[in-house]
């Protein structure tokens, strides 16, 4: 029981942490940023050879399917 807690309790705080990202996309997406989590993700790869994606690329595709799902059912609507 406390190991689904404790789960619980990351899975929750990860999704605060992903939405609060998104909603400050400008900081987090920054070219000051960007360059220190490349530097960060160089080296985890080099270290363990596990390749991360950047925050803000996932942030875009995002926000792309989202707004591609709204508009498709902005059109369903309308048809």
């Amino acid at each position: 029981m406390r190991y689904a807690a404790i789960c619980l309790t990351m899975m929750l705080a990860s999704c605060t942490t992903v939405e609060g990202v998104m909603e400050a996309e400008s900081i987090y997406c920054s070219q000051i940023y960007k360059g220190v989590r490349a530097v960060g993700r160089s080296a985890l790869s080099a270290t363990t050879g596990v390749v991360v994606s950047d925050v803000c690329d996932q942030i875009d595709s995002i926000v792309s399917a989202e707004e591609e799902e709204n508009a498709s059912s902005v059109s369903k609507s309308d048809g």
